[in-house]
């Protein structure tokens, strides 16, 4: 990778962020596209520091990952109304010193799922944070009836306030048959691989099973769905459109996710 005078900082912020992929996907796309740009990881506990740093340096654009997505958002100058509606941000773009903010998880999340019926759909999403947030956001546009299970029932219960749907309590959640299960917890990230976010008997024959989590390639959930006869989506797919749609909105022009996929699979499977 060349650098010079002239190429631009883009970013990473969260915490931690050593296993995250954003930079190896970014700095692909840099190189690809012949745009002279580098992006690398800036982790802090405070969101605070790192909003300034990408006013002061500048950073061009930022991706947002945990625990920042919600508490970034009163320092910033603008906010999209999609972003604004999830009550998160995921991304985002310095234009001349001000700070707008958009959530690009929700493409990301669109594509995922683009092959899967939602409307009347009885769907279980499993956690409450920012990326159930935007989950809740695509699930209610498309009609789907939304069930929320989450370890913190308070936040479950302002999800479905917001974005409508039913919480569940743990031991309730197999009262209703689901089509389509969606894990938006860290839960089968490393180190627990097979970690399980609900009981693998709620998984039926012929569901969708969609894990936000992206390395491994097939979690603990997945593998149980797969043994299960149920389609699985891997969070590969959310994790590369939204990166992909961080780019279209820093450099205002098209780029084409194909490419990069073998790139973000190699990376996993070598972890």
């Amino acid at each position: 990778m060349h650098f010079s005078p002239a190429t631009k900082l883009t970013a990473i912020f969260g915490n931690p962020v050593k296993h995250s992929l954003s930079p190896l996907l970014h700095n692909a796309i840099y190189e690809r596209e012949k745009i002279d740009a580098v992006m690398l990881a800036f982790a802090h506990a405070d969101v605070a520091p790192l909003v300034a740093a990408q006013r002061s340096l500048p950073i061009h654009l930022a991706a947002v990952t945990m625990p920042h997505k919600q508490t970034i958002m009163p320092l910033l100058d603008e906010i999209d109304a999609t972003a604004k509606a999830i009550g998160a941000v995921n991304t985002v773009v310095n234009r001349g010193g001000k700070l707008i903010g958009y959530n690009t998880d929700v493409v990301g999340i669109s594509k995922a799922l683009g092959q899967v019926r939602l409307a009347e759909a009885n769907v279980l999403l499993v956690g409450a944070g920012g990326a159930a947030r935007c989950v809740a956001f695509h699930l209610k546009e498309a009609g789907a009836h939304i069930f929320c299970t989450n370890r913190d029932e308070g936040q479950a219960r302002e999800l479905v306030a917001a974005f409508g749907g039913t919480f569940v309590a743990t031991g309730d959640l197999a009262r209703t048959s689901y089509d389509v299960i969606v894990n938006a917890t860290p839960i089968g990230m490393a180190p627990d691989h097979e970690g399980l976010p609900v009981d693998a008997s709620l998984i039926r024959s012929g569901a969708a099973v969609f894990d936000l989590v992206y390395a491994p390639l097939e979690t603990g959930l997945l593998r149980a769905a797969k043994e299960k006869g149920a389609t699985t989506i891997s969070g590969l797919t959310m994790f590369l459109e939204q990166g992909i749609e961080q780019e279209r909105l820093w450099l205002q022009r098209d780029i084409e996710s194909a490419a990069y996929a073998p790139v973000l699979e190699k990376a996993v499977r070598e972890r």
